[in-house]
């Protein structure tokens, strides 16, 4: 059965409405419990086909991850959270990399990128044949709890870029 985006908006804006005064007061707990969570009747699921040495693979992090000296951190005070995304290299040293994401221990991710963003073992499946390229360009989200916002206009604006970049497969690492 389909996502009800519209009964969702709504118990995201009472969420939002009865939340607020512990999100400020950093009772995060609190606004966890009652947050209006999709839970779907089914899954849609595409299995894997094809040949991995002849596809192009592009990546996908919530980390949170931004530039440090090209790009505007995520806002991470809104309750909203942040629903745009960063372009992120596939080549790039750890130095260039910031975190903007409030909900997560950022300690191990500051030493290497790699356990939030595995793109080193990425570059190394590319170079072996594993697989046929790792996209120029991946993505970075941070924490968001507007899913409207999401669904409606960013998973699009992303879905267009992987498209125009001929991305074949997208991993997608949770943080």
């Amino acid at each position: 059965m389909p996502f009800d985006l519209e009964r969702f908006r709504a118990a995201y804006d009472q969420w939002v409405e009865e939340s607020l005064p512990d999100y400020q007061a950093g009772k995060m707990e609190e606004i966890v419990k009652k947050y209006p969570f999709i839970v779907p009747d089914d899954i849609p699921w595409t299995p894997y086909s094809g040949d991995p040495s002849q596809q192009t693979f592009g990546l996908l992090t919530s980390g949170g991850l931004y530039l440090k000296n090209s790009q505007e951190p995520f806002d991470t005070v809104s309750i909203h959270g942040d629903t745009t995304f960063r372009e992120i290299p596939k080549a790039l040293r750890q130095e260039e990399i910031g975190i903007a994401h409030r909900h997560y221990d950022h300690a191990l991710a500051l030493q290497d990128y790699n356990i939030v963003f595995p793109a080193q073992r990425l570059l190394e499946m590319e170079a072996e044949g594993v697989i046929g390229r790792f996209a120029e360009t991946c993505y970075s989200f941070s924490y968001v709890n507007d899913v409207v916002t999401l669904i409606e206009k960013r998973i699009p604006e992303l879905i267009a870029r992987l498209k125009d970049r001929k991305t074949d497969v997208l991993l997608l690492v949770p943080v």
